[in-house]
């Protein structure tokens, strides 16, 4: 998967944290950097992007099952890329 899919996949994200209820300061400070690790994905993010996409999966699962499954198609997207 290319950076432009995954750009696109965060854009949603965003939209969808940005029009739900309920997120906590910590998981939209969690999805900053992210958004920030994926700026720098042409350089050596390493890890960090794949951990931090992670943990907003898990955190979104239970109750914003679409902001869940943006952020598995960003762990795989970012798993795919080998980083």
């Amino acid at each position: 998967m290319n950076n432009r899919r995954m750009r696109k996949l965060l854009e949603e994200l965003n939209k969808e944290l940005h029009s739900a209820s309920g997120f906590d300061p910590e998981t939209r400070e969690l999805l900053r950097q992210l958004n920030e690790d994926l700026d720098e994905i042409a350089g050596d993010v390493g890890d960090t992007a794949l951990d931090r996409a992670k943990e907003l999966e898990s955190r979104f699962a239970a109750k914003h099952p679409v902001a869940e499954r943006i952020a598995r198609e960003l762990v795989d997207a970012i798993g795919k890329m080998g980083i």
